[in-house]
């Protein structure tokens, strides 16, 4: 019951506690009453009283991209920030864009599952850059593609401090641009 519950809560004019609306909509929808301090403490500000604003629609979205019950607990849990995005001008438009760069409806959950962290990276900033430069390193769109959906992380690599260091080091130690392309593309 609710004394058993985290103490997430807003205090009620009475003296006892009432748990947040963010708190109640987390426990309906699955998460354990041990996972939602830990997303409590990664974002606080989604606790807040206007959750049909601040968490209901991230989670709801979330869902219909096809997430399980299971994906949307470890996306939140590990990576609460989202509820600091607008969905219409930020979460949405990145999903937009995967799907534009070849990533099918079906791979959506798996590489948000895989890393959340692809839903707040910069589609002009980080996510085309990267994308720019695979394909000027001679890696196909549909290679490009398949990449993104197996290893999503390489959307948050350091373009100029990982990924080009790496492959000039290929280069330099004798490995075709050809072949080094084909490298990053299996």
């Amino acid at each position: 019951g609710l004394a058993c519950r985290p103490r997430l809560a807003l205090q009620s004019s009475s003296s006892e506690a009432a748990l947040s609306p963010a708190t109640e909509h987390l426990l309906s929808i699955g998460f354990s009453e041990g996972q939602v301090p830990k997303v409590a403490s990664r974002f606080k500000q989604a606790f807040n009283p206007d959750v049909e604003r601040s968490v209901k629609p991230v989670l709801k979205w979330l869902f219909s991209l096809g997430l399980s019950e299971l994906q949307v607990q470890k996306v939140v849990s590990s990576h609460s920030i989202i509820f600091r995005y607008s969905l219409d001008e930020y979460l949405k438009p990145i999903v937009q864009w995967l799907t534009e760069v070849g990533i099918g409806d079906d791979q959506i959950a798996k590489v948000i599952t895989k890393f959340p962290q692809s839903l707040c990276c910069s589609i002009e900033a980080k996510l085309k850059p990267t994308v720019q430069w695979l394909l000027d390193i001679g890696v196909g769109e549909a290679k490009v593609a398949k990449m993104i959906a197996t290893f999503p992380s390489l959307l948050g690599c350091s373009l100029e401090g990982k990924l080009k260091p790496t492959v000039q080091w290929l280069l330099d130690i004798g490995v075709g641009e050809a072949q080094v392309a084909k490298m990053i593309a299996t």
